[in-house]
């Protein structure tokens, strides 16, 4: 039997991060965002190593900065981003890493509303184009995790569905990738799943 991938474990617990990151929202939302971790001296301080708290798996889309919207800093969070959000090997191992070496116990699987990405695979859930291999092979992942809950009309702002893809990939995450799995077994690692409201700010999570 293959013996269980190391892990460094971060010095920030799940829940602690999670709860920065919520607050980071909340003073987003109330535009009274912090002004230190950012200075010439942060770049310094972190210059040597790094130790992000959380990952933040989330949409490439350009409205939905994760540092912004969460108000974390340099350092802070270790950001991967897809359109949809997807996954594929690169995308898992940019994950396992930020978990495995540098010590993040908290995994953020951000969708947002009127995704295109979504409406693309909703739309072709029969068949179809997307416009290119590339963007047949992205959608064809988020329509195997959204048929099952597609009803014929769509839901506002493809809402529904893209919690449906959001939780898909929080359930891949840990079926796909031995290291997730060994850190969600061990207790020191946590994945949430989250929504961003483009029209609001706001991200609800689940």
């Amino acid at each position: 039997e293959a013996a269980a991938p190391a892990i460094k474990t971060g010095k920030v617990p799940s829940d602690k991060a999670y709860g920065w990151l919520k607050n980071g929202n909340t003073r987003f939302l109330k535009n009274n965002l912090r002004k230190d971790g950012q200075s010439i001296k942060d770049v310094r301080r972190v210059s040597k190593r790094q130790t992000p708290h959380a990952v933040v798996l989330s949409s490439s889309d350009s409205r939905i900065p994760p540092e912004i919207i969460f108000d974390q800093k340099l350092g802070e969070i270790f950001t991967v981003r897809t359109v949809g959000p997807d996954l594929d090997s690169s995308s898992i191992a940019s994950i396992e890493f930020a978990v495995a070496n540098l010590g993040a116990n908290l995994i953020v699987v951000l969708g947002h509303n009127s995704s295109g990405a979504i409406k693309a695979a909703y739309t072709t859930l029969k068949g179809g184009d997307a416009g290119s291999p590339s963007l047949n092979y992205l959608v064809k992942n988020i329509r195997e995790r959204i048929k099952s809950t597609a009803t014929e009309t769509p839901s506002a702002g493809y809402i529904a569905e893209a919690w449906a893809n959001v939780h898909g990939i929080s359930q891949e995450l840990g079926e796909k990738s031995e290291i997730i799995k060994t850190a969600m077994k061990n207790g020191t690692l946590k994945i949430v799943e989250a929504m961003y409201n483009l029209e609001t700010g706001k991200v609800e999570f689940k």
